[in-house]
């Protein structure tokens, strides 16, 4: 169980984040990925780009629920996005808008676990960067264990039920 020092952190970074989040319409991140400079990945032309200096992300509009979703990251070797910093937000949002410019749900690697958190799904530690839509998490009918972004605004963060159909974006180590 997390300290009370620990939880308070979390809740501010979560409203912080929250807030941060709920300020994207689709001309205000078109706007804002005019100015982000992508980095394709690798060699492949298959829509790799750049998240950080130790991963790429390949953005895919086709649907999945949640497990094969995952699945389907674990076939070219990673695993659902791991979203750690507002930075690593905003070039996500900008990979989701080249590949597909209206704006979808993307499954993210982020799952609640029985004691009520959201851990990353790769065994990484707790989700402590979290741009939640507002009202958000809220565990509807005790169902919405899974994490998706584009929840009402561009960049917003959604708890859903890991059954439903999503778009997938993943992410995998270089």
């Amino acid at each position: 169980m997390p300290s009370a020092v620990t939880t308070v952190l979390l809740m501010g970074a979560l409203m912080v984040a929250s807030a941060f989040a709920q300020s994207y319409d689709s001309q205000g991140v078109r706007a804002m990925c005019a100015d982000v400079e992508l980095e394709e990945c690798g060699d492949e032309p298959c829509g790799f780009y750049r998240l950080n200096e130790f991963s790429c992300v390949k953005v895919l509009t086709l649907e999945r629920d949640f497990e094969n979703a995952q699945m389907g990251c674990e076939l070219i070797n990673g695993n659902l996005v791991k979203v750690q910093t507002e930075e690593e937000h905003k070039k996500l949002l900008c990979m989701m808008i080249r590949v597909f410019p209206r704006r979808i749900h993307y499954w993210i690697g982020a799952v609640r676990r029985e004691d009520g958190y959201f851990y990353w799904f790769d065994g990484s530690g707790p989700v402590e960067f979290a741009p939640w839509r507002e009202g958000q998490p809220d565990n509807y009918e005790g169902e919405e264990d899974c994490v998706w972004m584009n929840s009402g605004t561009w960049g917003a963060w959604n708890d859903g039920a890991c059954y439903e159909a999503s778009s997938v974006a993943c992410q995998v180590l270089v």
